[in-house]
């Protein structure tokens, strides 16, 4: 499993097609290798995104965003995806309009005909599930319709949201093995994020359950901070590498 860092962590300073190199390069730094683009702001042309990952180093394993936003503007990241070097175009939640048995069905067929859009690129679909998305609909779990309903769908696994809703992260990882193709690894306490592995998250088993599992790719992920976010993202790269040792 190779690990890496969600670029989502850094999205104060992905203004600019200055701040996107310089955030490669310091990320590059710590030792990373892969990342996950998210939260670049749109005006930064994506031919400058694909070059500042290409200067420092870096590969990205897929682009990720909300549905609704990849629904309302499919090209772009498809595009970022495609130039980039991403395998993965992931999107997550389910939309609030479409929490009923009726909406998820209708979602299942959004995401396939997303899906086959991508296909011929060379593209996969995977969905990201946020801790709402555990509760059941008229009887149904969601993230479990999804999955059941598109066999072909993988996920990225966010094991933050996963923890909120107090599932056994190693049990649930390997009940869904084959199915995960990258998990973020983030962490928290007393109400904030903090580096992974300095929260109130009990992380025993999970590296080994994720190497189990098959899953390819661990980002480590902190979308806010109280001091320098590559100090944070540096240990956090730091301690789930060793989990890994």
């Amino acid at each position: 499993m190779k690990t890496g860092i969600q670029v989502s962590s850094l999205k104060p300073l992905l203004k600019t097609e200055a701040q996107v190199y310089e955030a490669c390069r310091k990320m590059a730094q710590l030792g990373c290798e892969a990342v996950q683009v998210q939260w670049v702001d749109p005006a930064v042309p994506v031919e400058a995104v694909a070059a500042a990952l290409k200067e420092a180093g870096l590969y990205s394993v897929g682009t990720q965003d909300f549905y609704s936003l990849v629904k309302e503007n499919p090209d772009y990241y498809i595009t970022l995806n495609r130039l980039t070097g991403g395998e993965w175009l992931c999107v997550s939640r389910v939309p609030e309009d479409m929490k009923s048995k009726e909406g998820l069905a209708a979602y299942v067929g959004e995401l396939r005909a997303l899906a086959e859009k991508i296909a011929p690129l060379g593209q996969k679909l995977c969905f990201h599930p946020v801790a709402a998305d555990y509760a059941p609909i008229d009887g149904v779990v969601p993230v479990e319709f999804l999955l059941e309903q598109m066999p072909a769908l993988s996920l990225c696994l966010d094991l933050y949201h996963l923890n909120r809703v107090g599932y056994d992260k190693p049990a649930w990882i390997r009940a869904h093995a084959g199915r995960i193709c990258m998990v973020h690894f983030k962490d928290g306490k007393d109400g904030k994020l903090t580096p992974a592995g300095q929260g109130d998250t009990n992380w025993e088993g999970v590296a080994r359950a994720c190497v189990e599992a098959g899953v390819g790719y661990a980002f480590v992920e902190q979308e806010t901070w109280d001091r320098d976010p590559y100090e944070c993202l540096g240990e956090a790269l730091n301690w789930l590498n060793g989990q890994l040792a």
